[in-house]
């Protein structure tokens, strides 16, 4: 982390000091860190910067040139997979994923850098004397915001490398740079302290103009998703606070299900937080142009692999496609409509193109999508929380509440699916509430968030927190099984002792001392 500290560090000071050579020559610093922060807009500024990073996952060069970092949470799990017999490192586990790896490495700095973005925030809400400031309120907002996203980046950190730094205060030298990993559960435990803060915080709702930026509803969903991890990992089986918390989120099944993918109906009724890109062609997004040296709108795009066309808006056109729907997915669900709506015949891949998100979009603009989407990534929404509280209702022993916010989500479906015509209206049906065996209402729970956030980057988290918690077991699987891929070069060699967890980047191994070992098996 000492790298990324100290071009933290660097990066703010760039913010104080004006980029016109002539000017620094001329003058003194107008703007240090002594006189910064002097109105709300510079405060602004770098809060807006802290959002900025959330981009680094999702645009067309994140990770790599040409690639995308999301996929170490899209792909290694059983819903989707890659096509024409591509191989990634981060679906197969084969033996060629490695500390080296560039997404890994990529994911590991640029949330140290959120992190680190927030730290500043969290520090200067705490130490400028803004009372007398006229937007003095939004300021104490901005502190939520920080947090909020500080437990994001953490609750990313838990679940993708394990044991990690936590760090809580600005970085300044190079003798406090360097941090050792915590324990796996303490990462969690910062999530859910972060997120607690945050919620005590924050605004139940922005105007307008500050659409996106982070909310009570976004710090309680994420706060109830972290004490359900907790839960699973630690084996408590205490929800308590987790279903008081989703109980105090004001949002709703939006009765559309194609309204949380539709760029017309982004920040609806069931969004709990996402993020924000802006309009093709338009510089509209309020937290890019703060992040540095400017990044267009256009940089969330919609290059998420699996919706790659080439540049084109024709259906047929797939040369470059990289993810498909699993054969598992597409044999047990195909004609749900939350999976067939989103599936053409005429892809080129048997039916298996899975275009969540692009469909949508194609639908409200013309020309060419290639790298110009305007349509926002959902990051938390009211569904997946529901579908997290009925487990935490079964396992606390309330197994009839479980089986009804199910049958919620499932009943959004079936009544979509009839007024878009996908199918007549009967699937997908309820479950009986009478039912009491935990392990068949369980597997209900798993299979219906199996179809309703496929391809939403949620299943490998969820496979995982299954598997310690003893409801599924990992060991074993493989590609021949075809539980991770289909469409592969090779078999996967998945090593449940090693490969719930991706490495810690081999740079960081090396410039921080104080990190001793990488995780089990790399």
């Amino acid at each position: 982390m000492k790298i990324n500290n100290i071009l933290i560090v660097f990066t703010l000071l760039l913010t104080f000091i004006s980029c016109d050579k002539d000017r620094v020559d001329a003058e003194p610093l107008k703007n240090t860190e002594a006189n910064y922060f002097a109105d709300v807009t510079q405060f602004r500024t770098v809060t807006f910067g802290i959002y900025a990073k959330l981009y680094d996952y999702y645009h067309y060069n994140a990770g790599d040139n040409g690639n995308w970092a999301n996929s170490l949470w899209l792909l290694p799990g059983d819903d989707l997979t890659e096509t024409n017999g591509t191989r990634t490192a981060e679906e197969l586990f084969d033996g060629t994923l490695n500390p080296d790896n560039v997404r890994v490495e990529w994911i590991f700095d640029k949330t140290y850098e959120m992190v680190s973005k927030a730290n500043v925030i969290i520090e200067k809400v705490n130490t400028v004397d803004f009372s007398n400031y006229k937007e003095a309120e939004e300021i104490s907002y901005m502190e939520g915001e920080a947090l909020f996203l500080r437990s994001y980046a953490y609750y990313n950190l838990f679940n993708i490398y394990g044991s990690v730094p936590i760090v809580t205060h600005r970085i300044l030298n190079e003798a406090e740079a360097n941090t050792p990993k915590s324990e796996h559960l303490e990462v969690l435990e910062q999530v859910i302290t972060d997120a607690r803060a945050a919620l005590a915080i924050l605004p139940e709702s922005w105007s307008a103009d500050y659409r996106g930026r982070a909310t009570k509803n976004a710090a309680r969903a994420l706060l109830a998703k972290a004490l359900v991890f907790k839960a699973n990992y630690s084996g408590s089986n205490d929800y308590t606070e987790a279903i008081a918390t989703f109980n105090a989120i004001t949002a709703t099944l939006s009765p559309r299900y194609l309204d949380n993918f539709d760029v017309a109906t982004e920040n609806n009724q069931e969004s709990l937080f996402e993020v924000q890109a802006g309009q093709p062609g338009a510089f509209s997004n309020i937290f890019l142009e703060n992040d540095g040296p400017w990044r267009g709108v256009e940089d969330l795009s919609i290059f998420r692999g699996m919706m790659s066309v080439a540049g084109s808006t024709s259906i047929s056109n797939f040369a470059n496609t990289r993810f498909l729907i699993t054969d598992k997915l597409f044999n047990a669900f195909g004609s749900d409509p939350r999976i067939s709506y989103f599936l053409r015949a005429d892809d080129n891949e048997g039916g298996r193109l899975f275009q969540k998100y692009m469909l949508a979009e194609l639908d409200q603009q013309q020309g060419n999508v290639f790298n110009t989407s305007s349509n926002n990534e959902r990051v938390l929404r009211y569904a997946d929380l529901t579908l997290l509280i009925a487990e935490a209702h079964l396992k606390s022993g309330s197994p009839s509440s479980a089986i009804q916010l199910v049958n919620d989500v499932r009943k959004r479906a079936r009544d979509w699916g009839l007024a878009s015509g996908t199918n007549d209206g009967s699937v997908p049906a309820d479950y009986s509430t009478s039912e009491t065996n935990a392990t068949t209402i369980m597997q209900w729970i798993m299979d219906e968030r199996f179809i309703e956030l496929a391809g939403e980057g949620q299943r490998w988290w969820d496979l995982k927190r299954w598997h310690v918690a003893g409801d599924i077991d990992l060991t074993g699987w493989s590609g021949a099984d075809t539980e991770f891929s289909t469409n592969l070069a090779s078999s996967s060699l998945f090593d449940v002792n090693k490969h719930l967890l991706f490495p810690i980047p081999q740079k960081e191994i090396e410039r921080n001392s104080e990190i001793l070992e990488n995780n089990p098996g790399y």
